[in-house]
C-alpha cells in the first residue's frame, strides 16, 4: 500500500522528516568515475543547471519510495539521488549556517565512517568550496578527515560528486535562492510513503532495478550488522565503527586488488570453524544469519582489534592473510583457528602464553596430514578443546597433556620439548632455534633422540651438535647435496623407507608429493643409518668434503644393488624426482621411472651396466636399457643381456654365451671383451 505525499523536493523531505539511509542500501555510486557513471553524473547535472537557468522544464527525478517510523524516512528506491541532492544543497547553501541543523537531518546507515563524513561535512561546508581548490582536496587536506575514509567507496563517490557539482555550477547565480524558490522548484521528485512494508531488503533488490544490485560484501555487511544490533552485544557500536574504519584499512593495506574477497573470507573461516557454514566459496549466499552467535562476532572483534594494535606483529598478519588468500590450503585454515580461537579467549590481549600457543599450533599443524575436510574438521576440533588451555599450553603438553586431530608423532614431540623447556631456559633457546628451520617446520625430533645419554636424559650440547649437522646437510628448502646425500647414506646401508609395493630414496619436497616419503621424514625418524652418517661428519661446515669422503671409504659389496648408485649416480635420473622409487622384482631390484611399474621397468643392475658402457664406447653403438615389467634387458652389439639370480647372461640369438661368476658382476662384464 503506497499513499502520495506533498512532499517533492529535498528542502520540503528534510523539514518533515529525517532521511535515514538504511543498511541494506549499497554504497552511493553516482559519483563512481567508470564511463557509463561518468555520462550519467555529467548528464544530471547539466540537465539541472540548464533547468535553473531557463526557470522552466523542472528536472523529474521520478518515484522516491519508503517507509516512516516515527520522524525517520527510510528510503528503499531513491537513495542515489537524494544522496545527489543532498551534496547539490550542501554545496548551495554552504554559506547559510542556519540550514545546518536541517542537513544535518541526512544521515546513512551502511558505514559509520559514511554518516560521520557526512556529519562532518555539513558542519565544515563553509571551509570547502573555496576558489582554489577543488572541493575532494580541500575535504582531504582538513583536519577533520580521517585518512581512512579513502576507502570508503560511499565517500570516494561522494567527493567525486563534489567536484563536479563545483564545475557545473560555479557560475551559476543565486543557487541557494534557485533551490528553495517556492515559485519554480528546479528539481523535484514524487515522493511515495510505503505502508506495511514487511522486509525491505527483498523490496530494494525488487525496485531497484534501475541502480547496480549489493555487492556480495556490501550484502553480507548490512546483514552482518543488522544481526549484531538485534544481539545489542557491548562492543555493537564499536564494531561497526572499526569495521569501518580501522579493519577497513587493514584489509585494504593487505589485499587492495581483493579487498572484498579478502574481508568475507575472514568472516567466512570464523563461521565455517564455528559450524555454521560446510563450505568456503559463494557462502554468503545461503548464510541463515540469525544463527551468527555472539561467540562469531567477539571472535572476529578481538582478532581484528589485536591485529590493528599491533601492526609491528609481522608473523601472525602473514599468517591470517595466508589464510585468506586465493591459494590457501587447509593448513593455513587450521593455524587461522588457532589465532583466532587464542584471541577469542584472551579477548584481543597478547599475553605471554601467545608466543607457546602459536608455537605448539604451527608445530602441529604442519607436521599433520591435514589435506581433506574431514582432517580439517578434526584439527579444528582438536583446538576447540585445546581452547581451555589458551593461556597454559606449554604447561599442559608438559604435563603429558594431549589434543585430537593431529599426528600423534607430533604431539609426543610437542610433549617431550614442553618438558625440556619448562626445565632448562638454555635448553629451551636451543630448540627455539632449531624449530626455526622452514624444511622441517618445527619438527626437530631426531636430533633429540639422537642427545639422549646413556643416563637416559637429553643432553643440551649433544643436541647443539646434531641439529647443526642437520643443517648443514638440509638447506632451508631441501638437500644441499641431495643425490650425494644419499649415495652416502647408501653407502652406510639400506635406508629407503617403504610406500606401499614399493621403497623409496626419499623425496626432496617435504611436503610428501604424491604421499612418497620425504627426506624430512627419514631425517626425523632418526634412524641407525641417519645416525651413523652423522656421527661420521667430523666437519659440519664442508659437508661436502665429508660425504665424498665418506664415499671413498665405502666398502658395499660390488653384488648389492646399493653399489650402482655410489658408482653411477646418473641412475638417480632415470627415476622422477617427485618419487625416487624402486621396487623389488624376483629378486631383483628395478628402477621405477614414475609412481608406479605399469610402463617400462629399468633394471638396477643393467641400467648401471649400459652408463659404464656408454662411458666406455660410442654412444650410437648402444641400443639402451629395453624391457618390460617380465622381460628387461640391454642390447648391445646384437647381444642381448639380462640381469637374473644376482648374475649377468649374455645371448646371441637365444643362445648363451656368457655367464658371470664373480660377486663383481658389472666389472666381470666389462673385463669380458665381449662388449
Amino acid at each position: 500500500m503506497m499513499a502520495e505525499h506533498p512532499v517533492n523536493t529535498l528542502l520540503k523531505l528534510l523539514a518533515e522528516f529525517r532521511v535515514e539511509i538504511p543498511i541494506v542500501q549499497r554504497d552511493y555510486a553516482q559519483g563512481r568515475q567508470d564511463p557509463d557513471t561518468t555520462i550519467v553524473r555529467e548528464t544530471l547535472l547539466a540537465d539541472i543547471r540548464t533547468a535553473i537557468r531557463e526557470q522552466k522544464n523542472p528536472v523529474e527525478l521520478n518515484f522516491v519510495y519508503g517507509k516512516v517510523e516515527g520522524d525517520t524516512f527510510i528510503p528503499i528506491d531513491g537513495q542515489q539521488r537524494l544522496t545527489t541532492l543532498f551534496l547539490l544543497h550542501i554545496y548551495a547553501f554552504a554559506d547559510d549556517p542556519s540550514r545546518t541543523e536541517l542537513f544535518k537531518k541526512f544521515s546513512y546507515e551502511t558505514r559509520t565512517s559514511s554518516r560521520d563524513f557526512l556529519e562532518k561535512l555539513t558542519l565544515h561546508r563553509s571551509a570547502v568550496f573555496t576558489d582554489a581548490a577543488a572541493p575532494s582536496a580541500e575535504i582531504e587536506d582538513s583536519e577533520w578527515f580521517v585518512a581512512g575514509w579513502k576507502y570508503d567507496p560511499t565517500i570516494q563517490s561522494a567527493l567525486t560528486m563534489l567536484d563536479d557539482i563545483k564545475q557545473a555550477f560555479c557560475e551559476a547565480d543565486n543557487l541557494a535562492h534557485c533551490l528553495s524558490n517556492p515559485a519554480f522548484e528546479p528539481v523535484v521528485f514524487k515522493f511515495l510513503e510505503m505502508k506495511e512494508l514487511g522486509m525491505e531488503d527483498s523490496l530494494y533488490i525488487k525496485l531497484n532495478s534501475r541502480g547496480k544490485p549489493l555487492t556480495p560484501f556490501e550484502n553480507f555487511k548490512a546483514q552482518l550488522i543488522g544481526r549484531l544490533q538485534k544481539l545489542k552485544l557491548p562492543m555493537t557500536v564499536d564494531f561497526e565503527q572499526r569495521f569501518d574504519r580501522e579493519w577497513t584499512d587493514l584489509f585494504w593495506a593487505n589485499s587492495q586488488k581483493s579487498f572484498d574477497q579478502t574481508f568475507l573470507a575472514f568472516f567466512g573461516e570464523i563461521l565455517i570453524n564455528k559450524g555454521l557454514l560446510v563450505q568456503s566459496s559463494n557462502w554468503e549466499r545461503g548464510l541463515s544469519y540469525d544463527r551468527i552467535s555472539a561467540d562469531v562476532f567477539e571472535a572476529a572483534y578481538n582478532t581484528l582489534t589485536y591485529l590493528c594494535s599491533n601492526l609491528n606483529d609481522a608473523i601472525t598478519h602473514r599468517l591470517v592473510f595466508k589464510a585468506l588468500s586465493a591459494n590457501r590450503n587447509y593448513q593455513d585454515r587450521v593455524i587461522f583457528h588457532a589465532i583466532t580461537t587464542y584471541f577469542h579467549s584472551s579477548k584481543g590481549i597478547k599475553e605471554e602464553s601467545y608466543e607457546q600457543w602459536l608455537r605448539i599450533m604451527k608445530n602441529l599443524t604442519l607436521n599433520s596430514t591435514i589435506d581433506e575436510i574431514s582432517l580439517y574438521h578434526r584439527a579444528v576440533e582438536g583446538i576447540n578443546h585445546a581452547a581451555k588451555h589458551w593461556d597454559s599450553l606449554l604447561d599442559c603438553f608438559a604435563q603429558g597433556g594431549s589434543i585430537v586431530g593431529f599426528s600423534s608423532e607430533q604431539v609426543k614431540e610437542e610433549q617431550e620439548k614442553a618438558k625440556l623447556i619448562a626445565g632448562d631456559a638454555a635448553f629451551a633457546q636451543a630448540i627455539y632455534d632449531a624449530e626455526e628451520h622452514p624444511y622441517f617446520s618445527g619438527q626437530i625430533r631426531s636430533a633429540l633422540h639422537y642427545s639422549i645419554g646413556p643416563d637416559n636424559l637429553h643432553d643440551k650440547n649433544s643436541f647443539v651438535r646434531y641439529w647443526t649437522k642437520i643443517s648443514a646437510l638440509i638447506g632451508h628448502t631441501g638437500p644441499i647435496h641431495g643425490n650425494l646425500l644419499r649415495q652416502a647414506l647408501l653407502s652406510l646401508g639400506d635406508y629407503t623407507l617403504p610406500v606401499g609395493a614399493y621403497r623409496t630414496l626419499c623425496v626432496n619436497d617435504p611436503n610428501e608429493a604424491a604421499s612418497t616419503p620425504s627426506l624430512k621424514r627419514l631425517f626425523s625418524n632418526h634412524g641407525a643409518i641417519v645416525k651413523r652418517l652423522l656421527d661420521a661428519i667430523a666437519d659440519a661446515a664442508d659437508v661436502e668434503g665429508e660425504l665424498k669422503a665418506l664415499l671413498a671409504g665405502a666398502t658395499v659389496p660390488q653384488s648389492d644393488w646399493r653399489y650402482c648408485f655410489i658408482l653411477v649416480p646418473a641412475l638417480f635420473n632415470e627415476m622422477s624426482a617427485s618419487h625416487y622409487r624402486l621396487r623389488e622384482i624376483d629378486g631383483e631390484m628395478i628402477l621405477v621411472p614414475n609412481k608406479s611399474t605399469n610402463g617400462y621397468s629399468y633394471g638396477v643392475f643393467l641400467t648401471a651396466l649400459c652408463e659404464q658402457l656408454k662411458s666406455k664406447h660410442a654412444i650410437e653403438l648402444l641400443q639402451d636399457v629395453l624391457g618390460t615389467w617380465a622381460d628387461r634387458y640391454l642390447s648391445v652389439k646384437g647381444l642381448e643381456i639380462r640381469y637374473k639370480n644376482n648374475k649377468f647372461i649374455i645371448t646371441n640369438n637365444g643362445n648363451p654365451i656368457y655367464e658371470t661368476q664373480s660377486d663383481r658382476p658389472i666389472a666381470e662384464v666389462m673385463a669380458s671383451g665381449l662388449l
